[in-house]
């Protein structure tokens, strides 16, 4: 999963640079993600699972509205929509600047819907009863706007518009569930089966995003040679914040040299991950103090009352 994720954000910064032709590691991302809301949040009891993937939305979130609101407001490149991540449902139809973020919003739009639908105790008891079938189940219902029988019709919509790029959401929920080999035969069949038209002529990216998700499915975990295991992690980790900021970082560079603006775009999206992880502990730092503070002085009245009586 970390070299997936990895590779997946390589891929994609050295593809807007054009230093090579391999696009699709967003859409590939994408279904990592459901592979991991799968492993990590859906373990918990149902209120901490709402609770914890809110806050993963809110760790999104912040980062990116802080980001594009800041180049908003120097540059003026991006709408207020964009800014607020609704450009999927305010901005243009068609292919602008604006649509750059497509993927950021299709992650927080999918997080918080599969947290407000397994909010319902009716769907959690189910998806806890069927973990394999019910995310087959999303997937089915997001088919239906993959191949446009549910949803506006839009020139962008086939690889950019959230809700119709959600069904890869739960596709990757099913490949964390999968652990006998037909339910992984199943999972493989379908991505084989929907990912093809899906880019229109673009066999390429097909084959690329079919790559990655069967990666998904079947190799989750690789060997890696330990030198780099580390560089690996850090580009898993940050991948999300050097796909927001890239799109800022290269076309400074860009005409100095493209390789130079490749490696600044990495380690801009690096140094952006840590300051939130960094600010993510003070606040968590302040936020207990704040609360052993607050216990502190109710004891103190507590005991003056007692005191008293």
């Amino acid at each position: 999963m970390v070299l997936i994720r990895a590779v997946a954000i390589v891929l994609i910064v050295g593809s807007h640079l054009h230093l090579f032709a391999l696009v699709g590691g967003a859409h590939v991302l994408l279904a990592a993600a459901g592979y991991n809301y799968a492993r990590f949040q859906l373990p918990k009891p149902r209120a901490e699972r709402l609770r914890t993937t809110l806050l993963s939305v809110a760790r999104i979130a912040a980062p990116a509205v802080v980001w594009i609101g800041a180049v908003h407001a120097l540059t003026g490149e991006y709408r207020w929509s964009s800014v607020f991540l609704l450009n999927g449902v305010l901005g243009p139809p068609a292919w602008t600047k604006e649509w750059r973020y497509w993927f950021i919003e299709a992650l927080v739009y999918a997080l918080v819907a599969v947290a407000l639908l397994l909010a319902v105790p009716w769907f959690d008891r189910h998806e806890r009863r069927f973990p394999f079938a019910f995310p087959l189940a999303l997937v089915g219902v997001g088919l239906l706007t993959r191949y446009e029988v549910l949803g506006p019709d839009m020139p962008t919509s086939q690889i950019l518009a959230s809700y119709v790029v959600f069904w890869l959401f739960p596709l990757g929920w099913a490949a964390a569930r999968a652990t006998a080999v037909w339910q992984r035969l199943v999972v493989s069949v379908l991505a084989v089966a929907t990912v093809p038209g899906f880019f229109h002529a673009e066999t390429d990216r097909t084959a690329l995003v079919i790559g990655g998700l069967l990666l998904l499915i079947w190799v989750p975990r690789t060997w890696w040679p330990a030198l780099l295991v580390r560089p690996a992690e850090v580009l898993a980790a940050s991948s999300l914040y050097i796909y927001l900021t890239h799109f800022t970082v290269y076309p400074l560079l860009r005409d100095i040299d493209p390789w130079l603006a490749f490696a600044a775009s990495l380690v801009v999206g690096v140094a952006y991950w840590q300051l939130w992880v960094r600010l993510g502990r003070l606040w968590g730092h302040f936020g207990r103090v704040s609360v052993l503070t607050m216990l502190a002085r109710r004891g103190a009245t507590r005991a003056r009352e007692n005191a008293r009586g």
